[in-house]
């Protein structure tokens, strides 16, 4: 089988050439995504990634760059060149992406996009259709509860609409985009194979202890609550360090500022975050469940952290299937008074016992949730998808 992954994207390699002297890295979490699945799928298939790299004008100080196709995870990625300006960008992007799956789809292909890439999505399903091949719509969030223009969210609804089939987080998702029962194949997420070769252990943790979080950076998150409870529950000899961007980075480097158990420590690249977090006593989720959007939502954090052998902590997640919660803490009482109470209880643990509880984490998602199995799972179901006559 081929599979042909068009998304806004690019190899590790370009990433880190292209960002890691930049203060805001666009995109960490979806790029990880992406290349974690294109290497899975690799795996199984021969993959071509029409990759568009999440440049931007801040970032692009040219007004065209264009970059040599490369292989990297099994895969290999041929770009759309990168352009600054970005109405010539989407212009761009369209036509490169639309040509380059219409030209590379055989009968034995298959189209997988993002369905909140708008117009890397559009193109590619557009060239799927016209090649008469399978387009899977991966879905991350449900554009309705998106920011953005009505324009940009009718656009995503219209390209996921047209899919023939669907890697959704959760089953509510489904019943919610669905309704003709196409194929789709729920995927919470992906383990980072690789991490099998990184060896947890008690002598890199950190001293003092640190509790961390990395990602959205947001009260909507419930950072707020987060930051109020550590201060509540005071735990001896403990920090909260916090990584990533958002609307709360102000208020709390404020906070940093006056409390020095507090530590913002802005964005890192994806390798340095599973650094930190390996060396980390406790990892922390404290993501609200009273949203309507959660119940479709799964924080890819969460595989992140517990690959990462560190015990993890976090809210009870209604899009998280209840074989989880063995392996995690569970903050039942989101306010910042209930969240101080779950950190004080779990940090009374011994070092030990906290050690042992993210290693049989570490376990579970290796073994049973990891890149290669998940994406194993979308070509079982290319399979059974039947050939357009």
């Amino acid at each position: 089988m081929h599979i042909l992954y068009a998304v806004t994207t690019c190899s590790d390699k370009v990433y880190r050439e292209l960002f890691e002297a930049v203060e805001v890295k666009p995109a960490f979490q979806s790029q990880k995504y992406h290349r974690l699945l294109i290497e899975g799928l690799a795996a199984h298939a021969r993959v071509d990634v029409i990759a568009n790299p999440p440049v931007n004008p801040q970032v692009l100080d040219r007004p065209f760059v264009r970059l040599k196709p490369e292989t990297e995870g099994g895969a290999c990625y041929r770009y759309i060149s990168a352009v600054r300006n970005p109405l010539l960008k989407a212009i761009w992007v369209g036509l490169g992406t639309f040509w380059k799956t219409f030209a590379l789809a055989g009968k034995d292909s298959a189209v997988i996009v993002d369905g909140l890439n708008r117009v890397t999505a559009l193109a590619g399903m557009l060239a799927a259709r016209l090649r008469g091949r399978p387009c899977v719509g991966i879905v991350t969030d449900l554009p309705d509860m998106l920011g953005g223009g009505a324009v940009s969210r009718k656009l995503a609804n219209f390209v996921i609409r047209h899919c023939t089939a669907y890697v959704l987080l959760t089953e509510a998702m489904n019943g919610y985009l669905n309704p003709k029962g196409k194929p789709y194949v729920i995927l919470e997420g992906h383990a980072d194979i690789a991490m099998e070769k990184k060896r947890p252990s008690l002598e890199r943790k950190a001293r003092p202890r640190v509790c961390l979080y990395a990602g959205g950076v947001s009260k909507q998150y419930g950072l707020g609550n987060l930051v109020e409870g550590f201060r509540l529950a005071d735990p001896e000899n403990a920090q909260l360090h916090i990584y990533g961007p958002g609307d709360y980075v102000q208020e709390l480097k404020a906070i940093a500022e006056k409390d020095p158990r507090i530590v913002y420590g802005g964005m890192l690249l994806s390798s340095q975050i599973v650094e930190k977090e390996m060396e980390a006593t406790l990892l922390v989720n404290p993501r609200p469940t009273d949203e309507d959007y959660v119940k479709y939502s799964f924080p890819s954090k969460t595989m992140e952290y517990m690959a990462s052998g560190t015990p993890v902590l976090t809210t009870v997640l209604p899009g998280m299937p209840r074989e989880y919660h063995p392996y995690v803490y569970l903050i039942e009482d989101e306010s910042a008074r209930g969240i101080a109470g779950m950190l004080t209880k779990t940090l009374e643990q011994s070092d030990e016992a906290l050690f042992q509880q993210g290693c049989r984490a570490r376990r579970f998602i290796l073994e049973q949730k990891n890149n290669v199995l998940q994406a194993r799972k979308i070509i079982q179901m290319l399979q059974t998808i039947p050939e357009r006559k």
